[in-house]
């Protein structure tokens, strides 16, 4: 196979991914190449990835079970995790897994059945598409947040099947919010659903006053818990059944644990400090506002996410807005087709910025459009 002429297409697309190795990290910097960048990628949405836990780290962590959690690895940390989990979200049961990416996938896996059929958001995260594929699980992709077409489709399939709706709470290229009330509503309508829902981008921020009648929870841990892992919420039957037949949980080695132990005590801080998520909520608003004073209109996303974005014209339009910010020592994403349909800039906030921080933001926005770019 000539794996360079794979490379040489995707490099024409102008798609090429590379690995740009981070020097340090310091609050909202980053040090790359010797230079420093103010850092708006990042998805540590509430600081608590940079904390340090000294106080009984050493000895929780010292030693690792290296072994799948079905054989020897399922430590007295994962059940506390767990516990604390399921008792503040008020759900039955939980586990925790490697990575949010291997929740979705074990969730899906789960439904695996001829009697079952998929209903998921065009905008869901790849892990969950993934889950439905590699589970080959029969499918319907509904457009972008558009209930009345969910519905719709729902009604094509007749009350015997089980349907699942699956759905990324706040997504992850344009920070919007899934219209969870409606999908509820949808749930008790209609006979036999299921509602399945990823809070990856929201887990911890306080954006949803609570998950009553969603069936399943899924979350990275690594976003506003800043530690490692994933989870899965749900009732004490389903918990069992993905241990006795999702390959993610049963193939997977155990969490070191002292990636456990940061996980356990970055939970009990985000969960015993709602201010953290307040504050973030605030530096949103800010957002908006300076958005609408530098741009002329509101800004269209979802107020409160720090999952900000910014929309151009075109490819090149972006790919020169985005260098002419490197230069200035801004660090932000962006993504073109396929990803997203129109070109955006994506702009993650976290508690390490300021008011300044969005200023000096704006301002370099402004003069990289000014210059034409």
């Amino acid at each position: 196979m000539d794996f360079q002429r794979k490379l040489n297409a995707i490099q024409a697309k102008g798609q090429l991914r590379q690995l740009r190795e981070v020097e340090a990290v310091d609050g909202k910097w980053l040090t790359v190449q010797g230079r420093r960048f103010l850092n708006f990628t990042s998805n540590d949405y509430l600081g608590l990835g940079q904390m340090t836990h000294a106080d009984g780290m050493s000895e929780k962590g010292q030693k690792h079970l290296a072994s799948s959690r079905l054989v020897s690895g399922n430590s007295a940390l994962y059940t506390k995790i767990e516990r604390l989990l399921s008792t503040h979200f008020h759900f039955e049961d939980a586990l925790v897994t490697t990575s949010g990416y291997d929740a979705n996938l074990a969730v899906m896996q789960a439904f695996q059945d001829e009697a079952v059929v998929v209903f998921s958001d065009e905008a869901n995260h790849a892990s969950i598409i993934d889950g439905i594929r590699l589970s080959r699980l029969k499918k319907v992709i509904y457009p972008h947040n558009d209930v009345v077409a969910l519905e719709k489709a729902l009604l094509q399939y007749p009350e015997t099947l089980t349907k699942v709706i699956v759905t990324d709470s706040v997504f992850s290229t344009d920070g919007a919010f899934a219209k969870l009330d409606a999908l509820v509503q949808l749930k008790a309508k209609i006979p036999n659903i299921w509602l399945v829902v990823d809070d990856a981008h929201a887990f911890g921020l306080r954006l949803h006053t609570h998950y009553s009648n969603i069936d399943i929870l899924t979350t990275s841990l690594s976003k506003g818990v800043g530690a490692h892992g994933g989870a899965i919420l749900c009732s004490a039957l389903f918990k069992q059944v993905l241990i006795n037949v999702a390959r993610p949980v049963i193939y997977s080695n155990a969490l070191p644990q002292l990636q456990l132990a940061q996980l356990y005590e970055n939970l009990k801080i985000m969960l015993a400090q709602p201010e953290k998520a307040h504050v973030l909520h605030q530096l949103s608003d800010t957002f908006n506002q300076l958005y609408e004073r530098d741009f002329g209109v509101p800004y269209e996303g979802h107020s409160r996410t720090p999952i900000k974005w910014i929309s151009f014209d075109d490819d090149h339009e972006i790919e020169c807005v985005y260098q002419a910010l490197l230069a200035q020592g801004i660090w932000v994403s962006y993504f073109i087709y396929p990803t997203v349909t129109r070109p955006i800039l994506r702009v993650s906030l976290s508690l390490f910025h300021d008011a300044h921080d969005l200023e000096y933001l704006f301002e370099q926005l402004l003069l990289a459009r000014c210059k034409g770019v």
